[in-house]
């Protein structure tokens, strides 16, 4: 789509407001964090605000610039989607090219940006009403869920989190950080909204009256390659008034629309002159005319017509859709049910085929083309078999759900190796705060450990404890032999106090030094960290191995003090075996506790989801329609399919019940394609009808 004149200069000015705009939210921002009871929630902690004032004040220029990098990313990303020239948003833990785990750090961010997305909805609503408006009028062709403003606030929602989790800060701190942002970023897109519309008017545009918008028509779309159509308008108009009254009455599938889209619209009337009662469709019991087929007809291809004018409908599939018109028309005047229920295999296969093309991204020609190459024989098949059975178009949904199948299951086997990497890298990070603790333990027991070694300890060997653990098991000979490590290694460090104990040293440091080298490769530790804890091992180790002094000379008998008795190995065991003791068994690390929550409506939620069962998730300000592929025999991870960018997305057990918790992942409740052409047309056809 070609860029509007006026278009291109908003985004220019945009990007122009960038660094204005990030130097005064940081003001802002700061200024919130030193007198926080004007503008903060009291749930606030006072105490991490000062803390977090302090670490944050000397950056103030450095974040400012890193705020306006990713406003200027955002804008020039949603200028591009705007224009139909870039897929849709690249969400951070949605990446295109790999399986990306969106685990319960992520989740909180999801959260974080979806609250400041809702506050800005919520104050700013007119001002952003109004600016769409505007905006609508220099693209009227945006694609469909497309911000034509290219400034909305979730692209500043996503900046500011992106600049936030950017900087060096403890996980509370960054929480508090973004509530922070939440106020404060409203406060300043205000001014920001009231001077784009001011100049969007200034060139002439003018926001358009709200008012009920009807599907758009679309019979040239529908009579592609062929002489135009009539208008719709005076295709309805010649249908007689007492026909389509009868016909509104023997169609239930029309007459469950009404009842489904809320109040009840009102029925049509017939003209009548001064002093005549008025008809209504009401108590009327007489037959249909003879004529009702005829009209059927005319309504079906309404019907179509609307179908093939949603904007939500995949362009390479219009095509298809229009050719099972004169099929469907076929059966229904061989098949009552098509006119009396939705649920007909006919509007099924319609509505699958639809969804399912919808909800393929855009960005993914291979995986487009390959529905295109199925659905198109099945359809000619369908077209071109003269009139045709209710049973040859379930065989027909039968075949679409069968792809749809085989397609989802090969999608999830390509990504098998990731999906099994993605479980054992969260596996990891649940072991690493346990592991941290123990070792803190057991450093705390230990005496003279040089700064590299107690790094080494605290950094790289709890790596590689968490790696064996989630890959072979806490259990296991290795994971044992390696949290063994830890008290055996710390022991050899320690001074030998007899020549039998720097015997059994020296007897056992290659196995030792063999079991760290090992480890370093497990987690592939950099060469030069590796050569660094080496050199200092071996050189403690000398040094600790060395012969002590000769004994001074002996003292005469009088004089010389009764010898205490050595401790025996029972009673006191030297250091070196005490990595042998119960407090560094594996068995006894701290767990985390596992509540009995049976009762929580999210965890319920969560047990109740079954593979292609479709879902609402409301991730970094977008909501995005995904469909539940697989999930483990655990259930503790999920992999959703969506047209976002990557196409597959696995959450962990936790992080969307996170989303659930906070209203943020939900159940579908979408009208299916054949639902809102019914409703589009149920709206004209219980339109007030203009007198001759």
């Amino acid at each position: 789509m070609e860029a509007h004149p006026q278009f291109d200069r908003h985004v220019r000015f945009l990007e122009s407001q960038a660094l204005p705009f990030a130097t005064g939210w940081v003001e802002a921002m700061l200024e919130a964090m030193r007198e926080p009871a004007d503008v903060l929630p009291a749930s606030v902690d006072r105490r991490q605000l000062r803390v977090l004032l302090g670490m944050v004040e000397p950056l103030r220029m450095h974040i400012g610039e890193c705020l306006a990098g990713h406003l200027l990313q955002g804008f020039r990303g949603a200028e591009a989607r705007a224009l139909g020239r870039g897929t849709k948003a690249t969400l951070s833990g949605f990446d295109i090219d790999e399986l990306t785990l969106v685990v319960e750090s992520q989740a909180e961010k999801d959260i974080e940006i979806s609250r400041v997305v809702q506050l800005a909805d919520l104050k700013l609503e007119w001002e952003l009403r109004e600016l769409q408006g505007l905006a609508a009028t220099m693209l009227p062709g945006v694609p469909w869920g497309e911000d034509p403003t290219a400034c909305g606030p979730a692209v500043f929602a996503r900046a500011v989190s992106q600049t936030v989790y950017e900087q060096t800060l403890e996980p509370e701190q960054q929480s508090v950080w973004m509530r922070v942002a939440a106020p404060t970023l409203v406060t300043q897109l205000r001014p920001l909204l009231a001077a784009l519309t001011q100049q969007l008017q200034a060139a002439g545009l003018q926001s358009p009256r709200y008012r009920t918008i009807l599907a758009p028509n679309s019979s040239a779309v529908l009579k592609a390659g062929t002489s135009a159509a009539a208008p719709a308008e005076a295709a309805l108009a010649a249908i007689p008034p007492e026909q389509l009254q009868a016909l509104l009455r023997s169609l239930p599938l029309l007459q469950r629309g009404l009842a489904a889209g809320g109040p009840r619209p009102a029925l049509p009337t017939l003209p009548r002159s001064d002093g005549e009662a008025e008809f209504r469709l009401e108590g009327l019991d007489v037959a249909p005319a003879p004529e009702v087929a005829n009209v059927s007809h005319v309504l079906l291809g309404r019907l179509f017509e609307r179908l093939l004018a949603d904007p939500q409908l995949a362009p390479a599939l219009r095509g298809s859709i229009a050719q099972l018109e004169a099929p469907v028309r076929e059966l229904a005047a061989r098949d009552a049910g098509v006119l009396s229920s939705e649920q007909h295999p006919a509007w099924a296969l319609i509505n699958k085929i639809a969804g399912h093309s919808g909800s393929l991204p855009a960005h993914d020609a291979e995986r487009n083309e390959a529905f295109q190459r199925f659905v198109d024989p099945l359809v000619a098949r369908l077209s071109q078999g003269g009139p045709g059975q209710p049973e040859a178009y379930a065989q027909a949904l039968d075949e679409v759900q069968t792809f749809i199948d085989d397609e989802r299951q090969q999608q999830i086997d390509r990504a098998r190796p990731a999906m099994d990497a993605l479980g054992q890298l969260e596996a990891e990070r649940r072991l690493l705060p346990l592991l941290r603790d123990q070792v803190e333990t057991q450093l705390g027991k230990a005496r003279e450990v040089s700064p590299t070694v107690q790094t080494f300890l605290r950094g790289p060997w709890i790596e590689v404890l968490a790696k064996v653990m989630a890959t072979e098991g806490a259990e296991s000979p290795e994971a044992q032999a390696l949290v063994g490590t830890v008290d055996e290694l710390l022991a050899s460090l320690q001074r030998p106090g007899t020549p039998a104990e720097r015997a059994d040293l020296r007897r056992r440091l290659p196995s030792l030094i063999g079991r760290v080298q090992q480890g370093m490769a497990l987690i592939d530790l950099p060469q030069q960290h590796r050569h660094r804890v080496l050199a200092e091992l071996m050189q403690t180790h000398r040094r600790q191995l060395a012969e002590q002094a000769d004994p001074p000379a002996p003292v005469p008998a009088a004089t010389v003090p009764a010898p205490e008795p050595e401790p025996s190995p029972e009673t006191e065991p030297s250091p070196l075996d005490d990595w042998h003791a119960h407090d560094t068994h594996v068995g006894t690390l701290p767990t985390v506790p596992m509540g009995l929550d049976g009762g929580d409506p999210a965890n319920d939620w969560l047990d109740a989801l079954r593979p292609g069962q479709r879902c609402k998730l409301h991730l970094q300000g977008v909501w995005a329609t995904a469909s539940l592929a697989w999930v483990s025999d655990n259930g503790a991870f999920f992999v959703f399919t969506s047209n976002l960018a990557g196409g597959m997305h696995s959450m962990t057990r936790r992080a969307l019940k996170r989303l659930r918790s906070e209203g943020l992942a939900t159940d579908v409740a979408e009208v299916s394609p054949v639902q809102r052409a019914l409703g589009g047309l149920l709206q004209e056809l219980t339109a007030p009808m203009p007198l001759n």
